[in-house]
């Protein structure tokens, strides 16, 4: 086995060999490239350092509003008087998430303080602020 290994390389098998020159189109030699790639690496290291919040300064764990699911449908007359009055009351203290098509509508869902799923349908002129404390509280009700 050793003398067909040794025949084999004392043959005429020609291994190529890439010669390096200083033209913009040759690819780097490796010493150039790791000296690049450790720039680099300092580089990103530098900016994540700057851009660690300081422990003292953590910030403030944002507020999630609870979330009021609306099945509603562009025919439905209740439901766009809930949207009219949605749009007068401006900043309301819940996400609303529009849902097109239930089986009756409108349908209000929501979380309630026990994990399981609330749902009030209908709707009539100034109710909103009815609804958005019944969502509240049920939040307030699971902490």
């Amino acid at each position: 086995m050793r003398s067909f290994i040794a025949m084999l390389l004392a043959s005429s098998c020609v291994v190529p060999v890439l010669a390096y020159t200083d033209e913009p189109a040759t690819v780097a030699d490796w010493q150039t490239l790791l000296r690049r790639i450790e720039t680099l690496e300092r580089r990103v290291d530098a900016l994540q350092q700057a851009n660690l919040p300081v422990e003292s300064q953590a910030p403030a764990p944002a507020k999630t509003k609870p979330v009021l699911e609306v099945h509603s449908e562009t025919w439905c007359g209740p439901c766009q008087v809930f949207k009219a009055d949605l749009a007068a009351a401006g900043e309301v203290p819940v996400e609303v998430r529009w849902v097109r098509f239930s089986s009756r509508v409108p349908a209000f869902r929501w979380t309630g303080p026990d994990g399981r799923q609330m749902v009030r349908t209908g709707y009539q002129r100034g109710g909103l602020q009815s609804l958005m404390q019944q969502v509240v509280a049920a939040t307030t009700q699971k902490k």
